[in-house]
């Protein structure tokens, strides 16, 4: 059984810590760890434990590579409801979404998260399924080449 979650990244003003900090005194029970920036195999070994990854930001640019790093392994991710992410996290199936800076929303979704763990596996199970749909270039280039091959040939 993984552990609890686990919040990647630098704790500046722009990660949302303040926010996941009075989440986790409104639902005592969620067990968060807050780890800064890891890649590599440290990132790996703490992503085969981890029940599900924490996103509290209040910004965001790009795809964050901790969501695409969780979803590689199998990782329900809870983040912010910020555009990059709303892509990425389909509430409910691959993981939660919460109102960017809103400690009682994450609460809940925390709250949810430690009271259904198995639940929370099988959503990183989609969550691993649409990691190697969007992101592994051996699946989706061959994937996308044949339809492109199939409707040339209408």
């Amino acid at each position: 059984m993984r552990a609890g979650g686990v919040f990647i990244g630098e704790p500046d003003a722009e990660s949302g810590i303040a926010t996941l900090i009075e989440a986790l005194e409104i639902c005592p029970v969620a067990r968060v760890e807050v780890i800064g920036e890891l890649s590599g195999p440290r990132l790996e070994a703490r992503l085969r434990r981890a029940a599900y990854v924490v996103m509290p930001a209040l910004s965001c640019e790009g795809v964050p590579t901790a969501v695409v790093a969780a979803f590689a392994h199998g990782v329900p991710v809870i983040a912010s409801r910020l555009a990059p992410l709303l892509e990425l996290v389909e509430p409910g199936r691959n993981g939660f979404l919460f109102e960017a800076g809103s400690p009682r929303d994450l609460a809940r979704r925390l709250a949810w998260a430690e009271a259904f763990p198995e639940k929370m596996r099988q959503m990183g199970e989609c969550a691993r399924a649409d990691y190697q749909a969007r992101f592994i270039a051996n699946w989706s280039y061959p994937t996308l080449f044949g339809e492109r091959r199939r409707s040339a040939r209408i």
